[in-house]
């Protein structure tokens, strides 16, 4: 089996050992190759660095220098001298450990450290234009040493990567606090600001003192971005120090730390104040989100919610993240007070929606609007359902019982709005409405639907009685319908017809079985030659009635957007379906005691002209619209 080396732990071994992070490759291969030796020489790879370790450890070598893991200096083409990182970073750690100790000491450079750091180990980092964005930096740096490059003509510092953070603004601080102690450079620094701060001396002698007595103090207020008195402060004080020190002839060594470090500070400063204001606008933005969610519809998918705009249409994603807005809707849809549901609540996925998400207090008014556009749809089709089964003296089961009715209304809720359906058989609908009727005055209405120990039942969250309801679709029926002798003569006609056009379709079917073919290729005779009359009236009348270069359909739809002006799409649909399901009942009654040759033009014009002047039809505004309209839906549903 063949086996490898691991040379950096070998190099970090080594290191360890001999108490240096410069090795020397000569001392290091013969170290290896003695290691290599005692091993069984059998193994190819023991073998190969007893014989030759130049071969085995050159190229490991060369590849970890370019992953950055060491750096290799070479003479006459032969590795020399091996560095490790901790070469140089250990020396630079140890150096700052004597600033926190002792803040006199300037911040290092290369030349006072004497370094000669290996360009892959070092990156030049503009303090004004490159620090900014390294501060706010997270993740792995991607050298070891950063060298901060000042304006003015200012020496460059040498600072470990990881130190950019805290630890810079740290040493910076006490660098000024260093300036601010000696002579009397306080009450200078002091005097040039008070015009600055006008009606806040108290504040800025504070300010100063809490840098010379709590540094740190000073530095979390900046952090914390406690007013715009903490920049304020900080910026003048940065100019107001490099002012002072640019007017100097000669700078001293403490002199050129603080002239330093009032950049370093100005940055932090900037830093923290846009962090500071970005939460601002964050916290803005999540209120803005808070009201809009409270807003009709109400219910708001994740996908919505992402898409939401302030007042001035500009995205709210952006002043906060969307990892940021999915922790927000995260907390407000788990946490809440004992005894409370949360403040947000998320319906699961049910017809094609998913994560959908509603304020808790606007539940119970989205079911209250949701349950009236559904009971507005289903009473139009289950009246229009009702009056063909009774018309044809059918009956069905859902009409005698109150159960059956009940399960016929969910199916028609469930098909008509899944999503008002799927929060109906939770619980929430009550223990929402128990919660928010606490302190409110009770609504009868409401307490009938969710105030009691269970919801109430479909029909009277709808608002539909069985009985009731039978009794509005019978009236819709002819007179003689209500007239027990005349009903019942007519089922028996109608059934004995039945009986005898099937028999006749048997018979038929019968004797064309034999002649298919022939039938195909002479084509199907129709089933009703009055009906195929009246399609054929229905056609004449199309033309006449229709406008040139347009159809039939977008005519229709050209007069219902004229007299049909409703914004709600549900009440607008609702009407539309009234409305042809009122002309649909008077064509079933009309119909048949007309000729078919009497459908003309004019006569249609009668017959819709005696419809419309119903008085509810004459509430609407373009009357003429309609007319046109019940006009064109006639010819449509006898044109066949």
């Amino acid at each position: 089996m063949a086996r490898d080396i691991d040379v950096y732990q070998l190099l970090k071994t080594f290191a360890s050992r001999t108490k240096s992070d410069v090795l020397d490759y000569t001392a290091f291969a013969q170290a290896i190759q003695r290691q290599a030796k005692a091993y069984d020489q059998t193994e190819p790879l023991y073998r190969d660095l007893s014989l030759h370790p130049d071969a085995v450890l050159v190229p490991r070598l060369f590849q970890l220098a370019r992953e950055g893991r060491l750096s290799l200096q070479a003479v006459q083409n032969r590795v020399d001298l091996i560095y490790l990182p901790e070469a140089f970073t250990e020396t630079l750690l140890a150096e700052y450990r004597r600033i926190e100790e002792n803040p006199d000491i300037p911040f290092p450079d290369e030349d006072s450290m004497r370094l000669s750091v290996p360009p892959e180990w070092i990156q030049a980092v503009s303090v004004e234009a490159d620090l900014p964005s390294l501060v706010a930096f997270e993740g792995d740096r991607p050298v070891p040493i950063y060298r901060l490059v000042f304006p003015e003509g200012l020496k460059p510092v040498v600072i470990l990567s990881v130190l950019v953070g805290d630890k810079l603004l740290e040493y910076a601080i006490l660098k000024l606090r260093n300036y601010l102690r000696k002579g009397s450079n306080r009450d200078f620094i002091q005097q040039r600001l008070a015009g600055a701060f006008s009606g806040k001396d108290r504040m800025l002698k504070d300010a100063l003192t809490s840098i010379l007595i709590k540094p740190f103090d000073s530095l979390q207020a900046m952090k914390q971005g406690a007013g715009d008195f903490s920049y304020s402060f900080w910026a003048y004080l940065t100019t107001a120090v490099r002012k002072d020190l640019s007017g100097k002839s000669e700078l001293m060594p403490d002199d050129i730390a603080a002239y330093q470090a009032s950049y370093v500070v100005d940055v932090f400063n900037n830093h923290y104040k846009n962090l500071a204001q970005r939460g601002q606008e964050r916290e803005s933005a999540f209120k803005s989100l808070s009201v809009m969610l409270r807003k009709p519809p109400y219910l708001y998918s994740i996908d919505q919610i992402v898409d939401f705009r302030d007042a001035q249409g500009r995205p709210l994603l952006g002043k906060y993240s969307r990892e940021e807005l999915e922790a927000w809707i995260q907390e407000r849809t788990t946490k809440a007070a004992e005894g409370a549901l949360p403040e947000l609540l998320i319906l699961g996925s049910t017809g094609g929606s998913s994560g959908q998400v509603i304020a808790k207090e606007t539940l119970i008014p989205y079911l209250v609007k949701a349950l009236r556009e559904a009971r507005a749809s289903i009473k139009t089709t289950m009246t229009r359902d009702w009056r063909d089964v009774l018309a044809d003296f059918g009956s069905t089961i859902s009409m005698d019982d109150d159960a059956a009715f009940r399960t016929e209304l969910e199916k028609r809720v469930e098909a008509h709005s899944p999503t008002l359906s799927s929060i109906l058989i939770t619980a929430l609908p009550m223990l929402v409405y128990q919660e928010s009727r606490n302190g409110r005055e009770p609504s009868a209405e409401l307490d009938r639907c969710f105030g009691g120990s269970r919801m109430a039942g479909i029909d009277v969250l709808l608002d539909l009685d069985r009985k009731r309801l039978l009794a509005d679709v019978k009236m819709m029926l002819p007179i003689w319908y209500s007239i027990p002798i005349v009903s019942w003569l007519l089922k028996l006609f109608l059934k004995g017809a039945k009986r005898r056009a099937g028999k006749r379709a048997v018979e038929a079917a019968a004797q064309s079985a034999p002649g298919q073919e022939r039938a195909g290729q002479a084509g199907q005779a129709p089933a009703n030659s009055r009906a195929m009359e009246f399609s054929q009236m229905a056609r004449a009348a199309e033309k006449a009635m229709v406008p040139a270069g347009r159809t039939l359909d977008e005519q229709l739809r050209v007069l219902a957007a004229r007299w049909n002006t409703l914004l709600d799409p549900a009440a607008k649909a609702n009407l539309t379906e009234d409305i042809n399901s009122l002309v649909r009942d008077y064509l079933r009654t009309t119909l048949r005691s007309m000729r078919p040759s009497a459908f003309t033009p004019d006569r249609v014009e009668m017959m819709a002209a005696n419809l419309a002047d119903r008085p509810n039809l004459l509430k609407i505004r373009n009357h003429q619209a309609l007319e046109e309209y019940i006009r064109l839906y006639m010819v449509k549903m006898l044109k066949r």
